[in-house]
């Protein structure tokens, strides 16, 4: 099972930090109320390190059970839960567009499923 959703996330972290590298105005001008060119340069920087994550959890799919991979996904878990907080917060404070309780909710769906893998895996 964690294979599955290690290359299922991997790949949509790799696509999302593509397009925060090459079309972030795109991401912004969904997400964000008001888009300011000069947004890009923030987003484009931190690319490689959303794209290096999702690297890492594609790599990771081919890890035998074990204490390492189930802290991954603890941490995966509460990166993602994270990630939607910061989304729910944005909107509340009309930073962001209502678009963005829909990518928190897919990010909530996604860190339960990590937490669901933590649980399994930590008693191996």
């Amino acid at each position: 099972m964690h294979r599955v959703a290690f290359l299922v996330v991997g790949c949509f972290v790799v696509c999302v930090g593509l397009v925060l590298l090459l079309a972030p105005d795109t991401y912004f001008k969904l997400y964000a109320v008001a888009y300011v060119p000069g947004m890009d340069f923030p987003a484009r920087r931190f690319a490689p390190a959303v794209m290096a994550l999702g690297a890492l959890l594609l790599v990771a799919r081919r890890l035998e059970p074990g204490p390492f991979l189930a802290a991954l996904c603890l941490i995966c878990a509460l990166a993602f839960l994270g990630v939607a907080a910061t989304g729910v917060q944005a909107w509340h404070s009309n930073v962001a567009r209502p678009a963005i309780l829909g990518a928190a909710a897919l990010e909530v769906v996604i860190a339960l499923v990590f937490l669901g893998l933590w649980m399994r895996l930590r008693k191996v």
